[in-house]
């Protein structure tokens, strides 16, 4: 057997993932890894363990498993493989880098991609959709209207992303009583999201939600869109 370890797979697979533009789908990336250990042969790869799982792929699977951890790579969002400025800043120690024919792009902060992922969840949904817009003496992080031509919206929502949470509560608060909205938080943190739940306890027009929630959402918007309208008509 000329699989290699776990620990001789991390390095390749942040180089590729990287190569790729920093962010690529498993599918991708297991050929490219594979380039790099010319030892594996075709019965290596055909090899599985328990549950008939690939051996092989498995082994990758638990490498970025092990980057995740160290924070090299994203944990979300599901389904793509996201390398993150600690991981390029490993490979810049360890003497790789893209070449500069193929330079990797910039990647959005968790708060910009829940930003995105909650406009899409509402074009969706065919609301009326706005990002950084101010309402009542706060600028919203998105806000979702019932048509493209009401100045009002009917969902405040804010990404709670290492940023003021007071702010966000208070704006919230202020836009589910001046406007009557609807209130979503969106929290990234587990601490910030107990201390929003016990705030908005009382408050059943305020919702509060963990970033992994949304992702789920954005997910099952994909698979099953008309599910996902029947929650929220």
């Amino acid at each position: 057997m000329t699989l290699p370890i776990q620990k001789d797979i991390e390095l390749p697979l942040l180089f590729e993932i990287d190569a790729m533009g920093g962010e690529a789908k498993p599918q991708d990336v297991y050929p490219r890894v594979k380039a790099h250990f010319p030892q594996i042969t075709e019965k290596d790869l055909e090899e599985t363990i328990s549950r008939g799982i690939n051996k092989w792929t498995n082994r990758i699977q638990w490498a970025r498993q092990s980057l995740v951890s160290k924070k090299e790579l994203e944990r979300y969002p599901h389904g793509v493989w996201r390398i993150t400025e600690k991981g390029r800043q490993r490979l810049w120690r360890e003497g790789l880098k893209v070449s500069e024919s193929t330079p990797s792009k910039p990647l959005p902060s968790r708060h910009d991609e829940l930003k995105q992922k909650m406009v899409d969840i509402g074009n969706q949904l065919r609301y009326g959709t706005g990002t950084e817009e101010t309402c009542v003496g706060y600028r919203h992080d998105v806000l979702w209207k019932p048509g493209a031509y009401r100045k009002d919206p009917s969902h405040v929502i804010e990404i709670c992303a290492g940023g003021s949470l007071p702010k966000d509560f208070d704006a919230l608060s202020v836009a589910n009583r001046e406007l009557t909205a609807k209130g979503i938080l969106v929290t990234v943190d587990d601490a910030d999201y107990v201390k929003a739940k016990q705030r908005f306890e009382n408050q059943p027009d305020i919702a509060v939600v963990k970033a992994e929630t949304v992702d789920k959402l954005y997910e099952l918007m994909i698979t099953d869109l008309e599910f996902l309208k029947s929650i929220f008509e």
